[in-house]
């Protein structure tokens, strides 16, 4: 465990090499870019916010079905036109709903949103966090559980 220093040192002293690393830290570039650049070592971001994320997607789960299925609904009626067809299906009323689920889904995050999403789409940091972290979890403490040797 080390909380300052050079990484160098630390590989040197254990005798070991980056990938042989786990490296846990609560910053996406200070912590988790920066050590995975530098020495390669596997990274575990740790994001406190993800405990709520996840509260709210276990209550609202019923928001995140339809929303799932109005998804669907428009890749089916959407499957069989191509770029020459002169009918164009008439979504107003799909489109209205996704918008009031997605509010509706929003709003339970209170006035910040989503850490992960907005709308329908990813944020940046879960783009971030999907891209540099090899391991994310609301707490360290999720570790306790798992045995060492993997």
């Amino acid at each position: 465990l080390a909380v300052t220093g050079s990484s160098d040192v630390v590989c040197d002293l254990l005798g070991v090499k980056g990938k042989d690393i786990l490296y846990m830290g609560d910053h996406i570039f200070g912590d988790i870019l920066k050590s995975k650049k530098r020495q390669g070592w596997r990274t575990f971001l740790v994001v406190p916010e993800l405990a709520r994320e996840l509260q709210v997607w276990t209550e609202k789960s019923e928001l995140f079905e339809e929303l799932r299925s109005l998804d669907l609904f428009l890749a089916e009626l959407y499957q069989h036109l191509d770029s020459g067809s002169s009918e164009r299906p008439d979504i107003s009323s799909i489109k209205r709903r996704i918008q009031k689920v997605t509010h509706e889904m929003d709003m339970c995050y209170g006035k910040m949103g989503s850490l992960f999403r907005c709308g329908s789409r990813q944020t940046l940091f879960a783009n971030q966090l999907m891209r540099y972290a090899d391991l994310y979890a609301a707490s360290f403490i999720n570790f306790l559980y798992y045995p060492f040797s993997y």
